[in-house]
């Protein structure tokens, strides 16, 4: 038998994610302790450090998290995340901003690995990467997420509005969200595009740092004054990231029922502050009852210049030269 709103007298759409009031909880526990403490904390670390350098494409995927928290518990504020059905407006606004998540997270995402893999090739052929030198790719890098964004949340809004009876909290349990496959599927398949380039960039990259660690040897010098280790050790990590994202979201496809494929994805916030906010600079910065001294590392003409990258361990070296 069909379920019926008792207030509207439509049919109920089918849930078909089948989750408890503890994965509920957790899901939102995942998305708003790093909205309201971890992100903003760690942005505010970036913008007015001294100490840390990051590019614009970090700052870029800590906003993309920070949307997606403020997104994802969007009926919490309005006491509307358990019983009967939120207003038809506030749980279109919520599926439509929820909806250009995914093609957010995945091109700044692309972004930053692009942002990596560019500061790695140019220092492994002993040429500079400055944004002053590309200005117009730089702002592009910036920018476009948030286009695509509001271009997905456009379209699901349109979608949502010309047909309100497709638009529910039920259906998804964690979220509203918008019954229209030809919709879905246009975002899984961007995403998935999106995702595979950023995991061939990331491979690229892994390549580079591996023939570095090659001529490293045989110029019979120390790795570890070479690169960082931390550094591939947090890229092998963020590709595991990806490489699981993107088999949740087949996951996702084939068994809709199960809970898991969204509260590993609503991890994805926390996941990012471990790896990217658990570096030295970071934390000498935050030890602000310290009198930490910074750390130097001996200028060398072939350690990898990451200064805008992600590592700020060769905050002071020079591009490779071969």
């Amino acid at each position: 038998m069909a379920h019926v709103d008792l207030v509207t007298g439509q049919p109920r759409p089918h849930n078909i994610v089948h989750g408890s009031y503890p994965h509920l909880v957790l899901f939102l526990v995942l998305n708003m302790w790093p909205a309201f403490l971890g992100l903003p904390v760690l942005i505010a670390i970036v913008l007015f450090s001294t100490q840390v350098k990051r590019h614009g494409t970090f700052l870029n995927f800590c906003v993309a998290f920070l949307i997606t928290g403020i997104v994802s518990s969007l009926l919490v504020y309005f006491g509307k995340f358990t019983g009967p059905e939120p207003a038809p407006m506030l749980c279109l606004l919520q599926a439509s901003t929820i909806y250009g998540v995914p093609p957010l997270e995945s091109i700044c995402a692309f972004m930053l690995v692009l942002q990596m893999f560019l500061k790695i090739r140019a220092a492994h052929h002993g040429k500079p990467c400055e944004d002053d030198d590309h200005k117009i790719r730089f702002w592009v890098m910036i920018i476009s997420p948030y286009v695509v964004y509001f271009i997905f949340v456009l379209a699901t809004a349109i979608v949502g509005a010309n047909d309100p009876r497709r638009v529910s909290r039920n259906r998804r349990f964690f979220y509203c969200s918008v019954e229209n496959l030809p919709l879905t599927n246009t975002i899984a398949v961007v995403c998935s595009i999106i995702l595979l380039a950023t995991v061939i960039l990331e491979a690229w990259t892994l390549i580079l740092l591996i023939r570095h660690r090659k001529i490293a040897r045989l110029q019979g010098s120390s790795l570890r004054r070479k690169v960082d280790l931390s550094f591939p050790v947090r890229i092998l990590s963020f590709g595991l990231y990806i490489i699981t994202a993107m088999s949740l979201s087949l996951i996702s496809v084939t068994s809709p029922s199960s809970p898991v494929p969204d509260l590993v994805l609503a991890s994805a916030p926390t996941v990012f502050i471990l790896i990217f906010g658990t570096q030295r600079d970071i934390i000498r910065a935050m030890c602000v009852w310290k009198r930490c001294k910074p750390i130097y590392v001996e200028p060398d003409a072939k350690t990898i210049d990451l200064r805008y990258a992600f590592d700020a361990e060769s905050t002071f070296a020079k591009p490779v030269k071969f």
